[in-house]
């Protein structure tokens, strides 16, 4: 099987080709998912630079992501994360992937991998759908079909294929450059 049947969950589906060893997380699978709070900037956390891409935004530039809770040094917190106009309409997927294809060579902090690899996962199954959709409309066993299936089992392979449970900072970074390509892959199909 290498599509989710009708009426499947992908979340289900994925879990299925999987195994079991996915975790759903809670958050939407609509919008990118933000960089972990203890990984931005100060700047990124009070919203003067990008929360994706962290350049500084100006009033023109920035766009509001909404509020979001969480918890900083033990105390709820309301924050308000902004990105500039370029990572809110796709560009932050560049800013993954250059992050990606750079961890096996500067071999980040063990934190900001862990964030990298939640980050890249999470894009990765947004885009999943619509790979799904454009293998159905393609036709099946057409070349381009097989193309988009070669991308989907790619995809849902990478997201099955976890760090372990302890993983060192370069089988991290090696699963995060990993993910990485999968990413690349996926980037024409638009979440």
């Amino acid at each position: 099987m290498t599509t989710p049947r009708e009426g499947t969950a992908i979340e289900d589906w994925l879990a299925h080709r999987a195994g079991g060893l996915l975790v759903t997380p809670a958050e939407s699978l609509f919008a990118p998912l933000l960089p972990s709070v203890g990984m931005l900037s100060e700047g990124q956390f009070r919203g003067r630079d990008c929360a994706f891409c962290g350049i500084t935004l100006s009033p023109t530039t920035a766009v509001d992501l909404g509020a979001h809770h969480i918890k900083r040094s033990g105390v709820d917190v309301r924050w308000f994360p902004r990105a500039c106009r370029t990572c809110v309409e796709g560009g932050y997927v560049n800013a993954l992937l250059d992050a990606a294809f750079s961890a096996c060579r500067a071999l980040p902090p063990p934190a900001h991998l862990t964030d990298l690899y939640a980050r890249l996962r999470h894009e990765i199954r947004r885009r999943l759908p619509a790979a799904w959709a454009a293998a159905a409309q393609a036709g099946e066993d057409t070349l381009t079909w097989h193309a988009h299936q070669r991308v989907i089992d790619a995809s849902t392979d990478a997201l099955a294929d976890g760090p372990g449970d302890r993983p060192s900072p370069l089988t991290l970074a090696m699963r995060v450059a990993e993910l990485g390509r999968r990413l690349r892959d996926l980037a024409p199909y638009p979440p």
